[in-house]
């Protein structure tokens, strides 16, 4: 019998926490109308079942023949996977989890491989991975892990990051790391509001783009320290508290990704821009804010998430993390471009929540959690592009 071998890497302390909660899942990913795929090894189980069960399988993929994922698992009109049954998937309680594909294994896990490393974070399009990543207070940090292999026993990245696309550097990899850490380190610095944090981090994104561009490489790691120290000695501690609400966001820009993210007819994410609209005073039709429009935010901002930022602090250094910040595994963007990407993406989230907050008149768990995911399962799985709009 062939000996698995453990392949380690790192993931976030929230990350043990995370289960599939199944049939009790309001938006279960299985009803959701996506293209479940089918990896070759999965498609060769099926094919070797040789039974009835087997057969009844294989006529419900199509196969497109594009390896790794060699078939699609048809849906029904209603837009659900084909073997849904009860919240429940038949061929996971008939088969066993050794049967699911790729796709149905790790969903929502993301796994990225960068400068030769595992490591796996959670995607926020589940409503559980909400929960799990966003409402926990403690700051998020990383750990030494198993990363769980695919039914072939390998591990599959969804990502993969080579920094020395990014930097002529010979450090390259030092050089990714350290502004990682530092931008970490900066979002995570909570004795300052998070739009003050932000603002930091854009200083730094500023100055990296510069010398990369500059050819002065080597010296990025060097003012990424400098960058904590300032924050350490207290430097920045007058200036936050002479802007206390850091960065003014763009309403118009924000409204305008909004409507368009809307025309998608996306029954749930609509319903939800519909409240947020409505809580905030603002008309679904033609998008108009008022004159007090931006004292009124930031006074419902104040009243639901004065003391609740590390919600929007998890979001960013999730999104961080996943996506490879401040490079890019999709993109061949400077790195103050991806910082405008992630900026954009807070503008948004923050925007939808504090809407919704005030539509409600509460701070409520579910709505967060709701609101979150369904913004998630739109623009991260079917939509790209808004962000550069920015």
């Amino acid at each position: 019998m062939k000996e698995t071998r453990e392949i380690k890497g790192f993931q976030p302390l929230y990350f043990s926490k995370f289960t599939c909660t199944c049939d009790k899942c309001v938006y279960n990913c299985c009803h959701h109308g996506w293209q479940i795929r089918i990896d070759k090894n999965t498609y060769d189980k099926y094919v070797n079942l040789n039974n009835e069960y087997g057969k009844s399988i294989l006529d419900t993929i199509n196969v497109v023949s594009q390896d790794p994922f060699i078939a699609i698992i048809a849906t029904r009109k209603e837009g659900c996977c084909a073997f849904l049954e009860d919240g429940f998937c038949s061929i996971q309680l008939k088969l066993g989890y050794d049967y699911l594909s790729r796709t149905c294994r790790i969903h929502p896990r993301s796994i990225n491989y960068i400068d030769g490393a595992f490591e796996t974070f959670l995607e926020l399009s589940c409503e559980e991975a909400v929960k799990v990543v966003l409402l926990n207070e403690e700051p998020i940090t990383l750990e030494e892990a198993v990363i769980e292999p695919d039914g072939a026993g390998n591990v599959i990245p969804n990502r993969m990051l080579n920094t020395e696309k990014y930097t002529s550097a010979t450090n390259a990899v030092d050089i990714f790391s350290k502004l990682r850490m530092t931008t970490i380190a900066i979002l995570q610095s909570r004795k300052y509001k998070l739009r003050f944090r932000m603002l930091l981090l854009c200083l730094l994104s500023e100055q990296t783009s510069q010398l990369l561009a500059e050819g002065k490489d080597n010296e990025v790691g060097f003012h990424a320290d400098e960058s904590l120290k300032l924050i350490g000695t207290g430097v920045y501690d007058n200036l936050a508290n002479e802007l206390p609400d850091g960065i003014d966001i763009d309403f118009n820009i924000v409204l305008d990704i909004l409507k368009d993210m809307g025309s998608k007819k996306d029954e749930r994410f609509n319903g939800i821009l519909a409240q947020s609209l409505e809580g905030l005073g603002i008309s679904a039709v033609d998008f108009q804010l008022s004159d007090s429009f931006s004292d009124d935010y930031k006074s419902y901002y104040q009243e639901f998430f004065s003391d609740k930022e590390y919600i929007f602090e998890n979001f960013l250094i999730n999104h961080i993390l996943l996506e490879g910040f401040p490079f890019n595994y999709n993109k061949e963007a400077k790195v103050i471009a991806n910082y405008a990407d992630l900026l954009a993406k807070y503008n948004l989230i923050e925007f939808l929540l504090v809407g919704v907050c005030k539509y409600h008149n509460a701070f409520d768990e579910w709505s967060i959690i709701d609101c979150v995911s369904a913004f998630s399962r739109l623009y991260d799985h079917t939509e790209k592009g808004y962000l550069m709009m920015i």
